[in-house]
């Protein structure tokens, strides 16, 4: 029986991989800052941004997977100090310890914004330019700290696309996406017409969680970065026709002049995330796919229509 620690274990990705862990019988050793933990975890209530000693959380043959950190860009915003310490120097300070306790895995959970790929093309793990905003620097600071040591803990980088679902897991991504969708979906039914968006790439959490088990449970992984992601990319066109049950049809005329008294305030970070609308972000799993035959079963078109 495999013991495994998961890090922001009472998270969105995080509890969703505890519960499957729990369910196929595994030992989980869930760490947040929360009082208790998902069902059938053995849960310890740990401050990342206080604690700097993990040694008494692992032992041999761990298999430790850290989904903690803040995930929000306006929160490492804010608080860039925070998001430097729980997104790069607190998943460091664990790799050491794990490394010295003679752990079996380290998996990272990253994000597709580390870099910043050019406009319009499909990117891979090597695509872009290291992110300069303060979530997605610190990612991309982890991820070289982290691939960069050495030793016999296998170290692995997922990093997802946009995350969504909850069927199985049990667990909401965000009540944001969910007054999204709500928007999206009076438009469709009372517009024929939107503003279009830039197309995204999205992965289900349970597609997400079956990477993480295959990159933690495969032996050949070590050192190497993978993107989770669906084949398959939306926009707001898309999102609202699979809302709503008709075919939206979208103007980018449209969108350039509602967003044209914005383009003089781009270096405002209210104003550049809403000038981000018509940026497409695509993105490619093909490498995971190669190496571990991994596929992303669920679609985001299913899930908006109450399929997944």
């Amino acid at each position: 029986m495999a013991r495994w620690v998961v890090f922001g274990g009472t998270g969105y990705i995080g509890s969703a991989l505890c519960k499957q862990l729990v369910a196929q019988g595994d030992t989980v050793i869930s760490v947040s800052r929360a009082k208790s933990g998902p069902d059938g975890c053995d849960h310890r209530t740990v401050d990342l941004a206080e604690v700097t000693d993990f040694d008494a959380l692992l032992r041999p043959g761990d298999n430790v997977v850290y989904a903690g950190g803040l995930a929000s860009r306006k929160s490492c915003e804010r608080s860039p100090e925070l998001a430097k310490r729980l997104n790069c120097e607190c998943p460091l300070a664990i790799l050491r310890v794990a490394e010295a306790a003679a752990a079996n895995s380290f998996t990272y959970l990253s994000s597709v914004k580390a870099l910043t790929p050019p406009a319009g093309v499909i990117a891979c793990e090597t695509t872009g330019q290291p992110a300069t905003d303060a979530y997605g620097h610190s990612k991309w600071c982890a991820e070289q700290h982290i691939l960069s040591t050495r030793g016999t803990c296998r170290v692995n980088v997922i990093r997802p696309a946009v995350v969504y679902g909850d069927a199985q897991s049990g667990v909401q991504a965000s009540n944001s996406a969910g007054k999204i969708h709500s928007l999206l979906r009076l438009l469709g039914r009372s517009l024929t017409v939107l503003p279009s968006s830039g197309r995204r790439t999205v992965v289900h959490i349970d597609d997400l969680v079956a990477a993480i088990l295959a990159v933690a449970g495969n032996s050949l992984c070590d050192r190497q970065v993978y993107i989770a992601a669906e084949p398959r990319f939306y926009d707001v066109g898309s999102i609202a026709s699979a809302l709503s049950g008709r075919q939206i049809r979208t103007s980018r005329r449209l969108t350039r002049w509602l967003l044209s008294p914005l383009r003089p305030l781009a270096s405002l970070p209210a104003a550049r995330r809403l000038l981000e609308v018509e940026r497409c972000e695509l993105y490619s799993a093909a490498r995971l796919r190669a190496a571990l035959h991994w596929r992303a079963h669920a679609r985001y078109s299913d899930y908006l229509r109450g399929g997944v």
